[in-house]
């Protein structure tokens, strides 16, 4: 059994989808869980909402031998000018899950940190797991500060642990507007609406394939022994500008898109791309889709 937190979001629709395509048992915890959803593409996947996993851990827990937290309410751009609540959106909220998980079950927990965030300004081309974590983004630090917990608790409290830092996972059911340069710029060729660039779009960021990243916790899943107390970088290694991708999405869909300038923002790294090649080393893991292919797979479903 494999017990999902987060599983109605982008990542967890995605990784939901995978994991029953291979027959797998879920479990699915949520603040709102998608009923509709699950009943389509996941049926006899059981849904709890978060409090009735927080009333009764315990039972939650049962037959359970994969945590995956995917769980956040935080976005990159949240929390600007009230920095402290990424503690209790994000750093508690984890606390009081992998204490549950601490004291009912012996499951391994696989943490979804954020790659694209978590290194803040660097000079390196390539960015190893082994850089200095400094964010320059609430959300980053939140990312930064669960991390730090999930390995107190492995080391206090003896859960298995495996973090996870993606780049910039794209796919279908993307559909948050509070974030996603590429679910803006399909929403924006598809509705004929206004894209909104943040400063000049040279800004690069390792876009992958969310489908890759499913698989890359599959690897996880099926390698717990090896993947035990390991952090690794899951992407493309690849960097592409928001001016690049615009243009790609301008091909794919056939559609021209309006362009709005919106001022830069201080919490926004210049340039991530992630090297990779750990998780390669270990599991065997390499992306299988390239960025054309996903762009028009996403098209495609749109």
């Amino acid at each position: 059994m494999i017990l999902i937190l987060g599983g109605t979001g982008f990542v967890g629709k995605n990784l939901v989808t995978c994991l029953h395509a291979r027959g797998e048992a879920m479990r699915v915890v949520s603040r709102a869980p998608d009923a509709a959803f699950l009943e389509k593409h996941a049926p006899g996947t059981s849904a709890l909402r978060l409090e009735q996993f927080m009333a009764d851990p315990k039972a939650a827990l049962f037959g359970v031998e994969t945590v995956v937290y995917l769980a956040s309410t935080s976005t990159p751009g949240a929390n600007l000018d009230t920095p402290w609540r990424e503690a209790r959106d994000t750093v508690e909220a984890a606390m009081r899950v992998l204490s549950a998980v601490a004291a009912h079950s012996d499951a391994n927990v696989i943490y979804l940190s954020s790659g694209g965030t978590v290194y803040g300004e660097t000079t390196a081309s390539m960015i190893a797991e082994d850089n200095e974590l400094r964010p320059i983004s609430p959300y980053g630090l939140g990312k930064k500060m669960t991390e730090a917990a999930v390995d107190f608790m492995a080391r206090t409290h003896g859960l298995r642990t495996t973090i996870l830092r993606p780049s910039n996972p794209i796919g279908r059911w993307q559909v948050s507007v509070s974030q996603g340069v590429v679910g803006a710029l399909m929403r924006a060729a598809q509705q004929g609406a206004v894209f909104n660039m943040i400063g000049e779009g040279s800004a690069v960021r390792d876009y992958f394939d969310v489908r890759d990243l499913s698989h890359a916790i599959e690897a996880v899943i099926d390698n717990p022994e090896a993947s035990n107390g390991k952090t690794w970088n899951v992407g493309s290694g690849e960097g592409t500008s928001v001016r690049e991708m615009l243009e790609l999405v301008q091909e794919v869909s056939g559609h021209e898109i309006k362009v709005q300038h919106t001022p830069a923002r201080s919490t926004d790294v210049a340039r991530v791309v992630l090297d990779t090649s750990a998780i390669k080393g270990a599991l065997g893991w390499t992306p299988a889709h390239g960025l054309r292919a996903s762009l028009q797979d996403i098209w495609a479903a749109m």
